[in-house]
């Protein structure tokens, strides 16, 4: 008995992601990492179209920078360090559930001799790509971060003391007025300027010297614009405002709370410049890897403050890592508006690559459509399982992504593409069915003599010529790539298939496109492959001249 199907079978994904309801959409999960000097910083958000939540936050203390400003290297300890680091961080983020990665290194990266060996065993290792940014595009990203934290109604500096490099940042919060990165951050100045504990007056009066003498574009871009309040970031601020905050008796309120008077914290600087070691230790409020390179931090924060007239100091809980998100998030709208519609990690990394590699989403949405509807009408001949019918739809919606490399050979280099996406969701054994798929949608049937193929295991290995066979049927049937078919008849007879089509305009490109397509299909299953079309008259006719 012929089994018929009468209504073309629409694929599963909305043609357009505006007629998803409001309530479908599911926010990108993302871990932003800040490869600090001293310290590495994770954010776990979730990002939305123009806007993102944090879901977590956690750091790792690694001194990366430990004595490499002298030898401009990474020592073998501290890329160990960073190492261990970077696969807990991993760890946590995928037990959230994240699945976009951004990671950006700064100072002691960039200038290391072994950078670049450590960003490739961290690409090897951990299976992060790194991002080395230079001191304009750090300052810039740290004022985004803060930007979306704290108002700025009159201009203000920004000021983020790190290990290897400090940023300033004249800015409203409406525009980065100007943008300074320095090579003073508190490692590198501990290392270079500091060899007493407590600091002695003269390498006190040395180190904030050669302060004054780096500042003077700083200075000079604060007094054009009448700067009197200072913002702070970043962990070297945070331990010099908690510091200052118990000196204050203020326990209610958090650091980001509060608008300290410019000569509290100076006298918070004071206190550590003139303790020991031991004696910082005791100071509630500062990190234990901090202990040695606060006494750098607090003498710059000092001169800052009293050369500018600093009235008071606020600080920020966003810095460069939140500035990195923001960045994403305003390069990326109409991305993450897409993304964002399907809450399916399998469904949305496939999405991810169409859009990657410039798909032509109409036709691929067709094929999947035609696609679904020939594996459901001869379910009773190939048996296969709701799982291979998504794959199914995957590989169609994939299938012309070959064209971003190359028109010739397209369907050879989809093949190459969807192996090396990191598709996320799926297991190498699904990856690999995918990409054979894709590879036999045109061309020449699977043989022996072809190596991805013949990897499969040899019940993959049918799973992939019978969906290879019913995607091939599928394309030829939008061979116009003009969406003619706009229904779609499938009989299946005990000696043939049959299919007729519903068109919108002149079927013959669609008929010799499944005719064409059909063998495969035909050796597969045994079956010839019939094809006949009818224009599909207008419901309504447009008077002439209307």
């Amino acid at each position: 008995m012929a089994e018929e199907v009468d209504e073309v079978g629409a694929c599963l994904v909305p043609t357009n992601v505006a007629d998803i309801p409001q309530e479908a959409t599911s926010p990108v999960r993302m871990c932003v990492v800040d490869l600090g000097t001293n310290s590495f910083h994770a954010v776990i958000v979730d990002a939305l179209p123009g806007t993102f939540r944090v879901v977590d936050r956690f750091k790792e203390m690694v001194q990366l920078g430990d004595e490499g400003f002298q030898t401009h290297q990474l020592s073998e300890a501290a890329v160990a360090r960073a190492l261990r680091a970077l696969k807990r961080i991993r760890l946590l983020a995928e037990g959230w559930g994240a699945t976009e990665f951004l990671a950006c290194a700064t100072s002691a990266i960039r200038e290391a001799e072994n950078g670049g060996d450590f960003l490739q065993r961290v690409r090897h290792e951990i299976g992060l790509h790194v991002r080395v940014i230079d001191g304009l595009q750090e300052a810039h990203l740290i004022y985004k971060g803060v930007q979306r934290a704290v108002p700025m109604p009159e201009p203000t500096l920004i000021v983020d003391i790190g290990g290897g490099s400090t940023e300033c940042i004249i800015a409203t919060s409406t525009q980065a007025l100007h943008l300074f990165s320095l090579k003073l951050g508190a490692a590198r100045m501990r290392h270079r300027f500091i060899t007493t504990d407590p600091i002695s007056a003269e390498e006190l009066h040395v180190l904030q010297a050669y302060y004054r003498e780096q500042l003077v574009p700083v200075y000079a871009a604060a007094r054009q614009h009448g700067v009197r309040e200072l913002v702070g970031s970043s962990g070297t601020m945070e331990n010099l405002a908690s510091v200052c905050a118990r000196m204050l008796g203020e326990r209610r309120r958090s650091i980001y709370e509060l608008a300290f008077p410019a000569e509290a914290l100076r006298r918070v600087a004071h206190r550590i410049l003139g303790a020991s070691r031991q004696e910082r230790q005791r100071m509630r409020g500062i990190d234990a890897k901090r202990l040695d390179q606060i006494v750098a931090g607090a003498a710059l924060l000092d001169v800052m403050l009293e050369d500018l007239a600093i009235e008071r100091v606020r600080i920020s809980p966003h810095a460069l890592r939140e500035g990195i998100v923001v960045d994403f998030v305003e390069q990326n709208a109409p991305r993450l508006a897409q993304l964002t519609a399907f809450a399916d990690v399998r469904r949305r990394s496939v999405y991810e690559m169409g859009w990657r590699f410039d798909w032509e989403y109409r036709h691929a949405s067709q094929v999947a459509a035609l696609a679904l509807q020939l594996f459901d009408a001869t379910r009773t001949l190939h048996q296969l399982a709701a799982a291979d019918r998504e794959l199914l739809e995957y590989a169609a919606l994939l299938h012309d992504i070959g064209y971003h490399i190359s028109h010739h050979s397209h369907h050879k280099h989809g093949l190459y593409l969807i192996k090396h996406a990191d598709l996320r969701g799926f297991t190498s054994e699904e990856i690999a069915i995918l990409a054979n798929v894709v590879r036999y949608h045109r061309g020449s049937l699977p043989k022996p003599s072809h190596a991805d193929f013949m990897a499969l295991s040899p019940a993959d290995r049918q799973r992939v010529r019978i969906l290879a066979a019913l995607l091939r049927l599928a394309e030829g049937l939008d061979r116009s790539h003009n969406q003619n078919v706009r229904a779609l008849h499938v009989h299946l007879e005990p000696d043939r298939l049959r299919l007729h089509l519903e068109t919108k305009s002149d079927p013959e490109l669609e008929i010799w496109g499944g005719q064409r397509s059909a063998d495969l299909f035909t050796q597969t299953f045994g079956l010839a492959v019939e094809v006949t079309a009818q224009v599909q008259q207008p419901l309504l006719e447009t008077p002439a001249g209307a």
